[in-house]
């Protein structure tokens, strides 16, 4: 699981302890929000390689004053897909669009009515964004396969302004 964001807290319940003054108890949950990329892979008995993928992009929504709990909204995608080792997978759909404007003007004269539009203009702004995913698996099976995947990614990495590959380790388990 790869986790891109904040944990935040959600209330999940309350109750109210009947003292001489109400005591209101809430309970509270974490609940991780941002991008999240959860791929499970597995290997089948003709080498090739099976990836349970699970994509989403979770924010909390401005709430209102009323709400003490926030509103999260989130965007899924489950997959499932199967390579052959080595070969690259690009997975895209998660596309959002928000569109905000503001109207802002001279006070008072933007709010003459029929004149108002020559003392004011209205700011529009919009943003797209689409998560693309590139997911490539590598079976290792020794040592030798772990050394040889850990130079591309270090020659890969050189590549990139300020990248240090001198301290990476590639933790292989038997």
């Amino acid at each position: 699981t790869l986790q891109v964001g904040d944990v935040v807290p959600v209330s999940t319940g309350s109750a109210t302890v009947l003292t001489t003054s109400n005591t209101v108890v809430n309970t509270i949950d974490y609940r991780n929000t941002g991008i999240i990329l959860r791929v499970s892979p597995r290997i089948n008995a003709n080498g090739n390689v099976r990836l349970e993928v699970e994509q989403e992009i979770s924010n909390v929504s401005p709430q209102t004053a009323a709400s003490l709990t926030p509103t999260v909204s989130e965007r899924r995608v489950k997959s499932s897909i199967s390579i052959a080792n080595g070969q690259t997978v690009l997975l895209a759909g998660l596309i959002s669009e928000q569109q905000n404007g503001a109207r802002n003007g001279i006070p008072v004269l933007d709010e003459i009515q029929g004149l108002g539009d020559a003392f004011s203009h209205q700011d529009k702004k919009g943003t797209r964004t689409e998560l693309i995913i590139f997911i490539r698996p590598q079976i290792i099976r020794d040592g030798s396969d772990a050394h040889h995947v850990a130079e591309e990614l270090r020659s890969k990495l050189r590549g990139n302004v300020g990248a240090s590959t001198d301290d990476l380790v590639v933790h292989t388990t038997r």
